[in-house]
């Protein structure tokens, strides 16, 4: 289309595909955990974008250039309000209770693939998941953390701000 934000009236839209080899994980990584820490980059909240997967990743690359030092392997977000919604490239589940929360995404996030499957798997069990709004002293005194996403599936956080989290065995 013309130069601006207006769709044209009749898009001739252009296909890009791009190929890489798939992402290699430590042969550990479902067992081990990864070390997480928290972003300052807050995530808008943007009703009509939340839960849906979109190129506009921007929050994302700023978070994730924070560290680069070796301490953490991914790290957990917040909206602009405080509310913990994910990490940089991961849904987050916390074992809460006895159950799996993952965060309310009705603001900003993103509803991946391997969200719904865990939550799917962990509904099959007997301590169902369940989705609700996640605040920073919820997922700091939270037994255990998962992150999913498609590339990497499911894995478990050894520790979170240096301190030392359970693997759960389920």
């Amino acid at each position: 289309g013309e130069r601006g934000y207006r769709p044209p009236r009749d898009p001739r839209p252009t296909r890009v595909v791009a190929a890489s080899p798939w992402p290699r994980s430590p042969p550990d990584a479902a067992t081990a955990g990864k070390r997480l820490g928290w972003c300052r980059t807050r995530l808008a909240r943007n009703g009509a974008l939340a839960g849906h997967k979109h190129l506009n990743r921007l929050e994302q690359v700023l978070a994730r250039a924070e560290w680069d030092d070796g301490t953490m392997d991914e790290g957990l977000m917040q909206d602009d309000g405080g509310h913990v919604i994910a990490a940089t490239q991961a849904n987050l589940f916390a074992r809460i209770d006895g159950a799996w929360v993952t965060p309310r995404l009705d603001a900003c996030g993103v509803a991946g693939v391997m969200r719904r499957a865990f939550s799917q798997w962990s509904g099959d069990q007997e301590d169902a998941g369940v989705q609700r709004t996640l605040e920073v002293g919820d997922v700091a005194s939270a037994t255990s953390l998962v992150l999913t996403n498609a590339l990497i599936g499911a894995w478990p956080v050894a520790t979170l701000d240096g301190r030392t989290l359970a693997v759960d065995p389920a």
